[in-house]
């Protein structure tokens, strides 16, 4: 049998975006994201709501990249997933257990309330963590973690717990990237893009965001998902299978396949008669 997954609606590969600290300038990226209908998750902190924070351009001038009110201004998130980024942002390998545990305890809650939604996604500060941050996810149900190491590939992680992002929006070769990603053929290629939205108010550059959105369209074979769609649907599938001559799927989502060069779709909790 020759047998491929398929992200839904039948497409061969998916790409995501990840976005860091809700800053002010997550609105202007929000309508961006929205113009083209793409999907994508952001990582807030809210205990730095309200703060006030100014950055340097390369020219020198100040740019203001101060934090959103999220209790005033979380509805400009409606449609899109929240993760968590820790309560204050610090380099969680350089406190200690219980102090890890309230960093991610109180945003978790924080946001839950703010929200009303589950969070069980987290974004490490800085990238960094300990061998106590990943013991802590898990008692805390967390299933998915970003850090900020590119990998300027299109695998799916070993462990979502230490999910490397394909590339930073910044990064030269993002173009390069995305050019390569059209022509790979893996099970379930994904191409994951990351970074801050202050990076585009201090590069002066949102209309980069908009070529990067542009450029990956031109792929049909691609679907826009959240990092949570993908986590979903990536465990859900690996839960099909195959006996007596049907399709077996216990999960939660639709699984589509291509089967033999045939496209096929097994519903949740469903059964699929085929024979070869």
């Amino acid at each position: 049998m020759n047998f491929r997954l398929l992200y839904p609606k039948f497409k061969r590969k998916a790409f995501t975006f990840s976005y860091d600290d809700g800053i002010i300038h997550d609105k202007t990226m929000i309508e961006i994201f929205n113009k083209y209908d793409v999907k994508a998750t952001f990582n807030l902190n809210y205990a730095k709501s309200k703060e006030i924070k100014y950055r340097l351009n390369k020219d020198g001038k100040e740019i203001d990249c101060s934090y959103l009110d999220l209790d005033k201004d979380f509805h400009i998130y409606d449609g899109f997933e929240i993760a968590s980024h820790s309560f204050t942002h610090p380099h969680m390998e350089n406190i200690d257990n219980a102090k890890q545990k309230e960093e991610m305890l109180k945003n978790k809650e924080a946001l839950e309330k703010l929200f009303n939604k589950k969070i069980d996604a987290f974004c490490y500060p800085y990238g960094t963590y300990n061998e106590d941050t990943i013991r802590l996810e898990k008692e805390l149900g967390i299933t998915y973690s970003r850090t900020t190491r590119s990998t300027y590939d299109f695998y799916l992680p070993y462990n979502f717990l230490m999910w490397n992002p394909t590339i930073h929006h910044r990064d030269k070769k993002i173009f390069d990237v995305i050019n390569r990603f059209k022509n790979d053929d893996r099970e379930l290629s994904l191409l994951y893009i990351w970074g801050h939205s202050y990076e585009f108010a201090i590069d002066d550059n949102f209309y980069l965001l908009e070529d990067i959105i542009k450029k990956i369209n031109e792929d049909k074979e691609a679907i826009s998902l959240s990092n949570g769609e993908i986590y979903d649907y990536v465990n859900d599938a690996a839960m099909l299978y195959y006996r007596d001559n049907r399709f077996v799927n216990p999960s939660k989502s639709d699984i589509y396949v291509e089967v033999n060069n045939q496209k096929l779709l097994v519903k949740s909790k469903g059964v699929l008669d085929y024979e070869e």
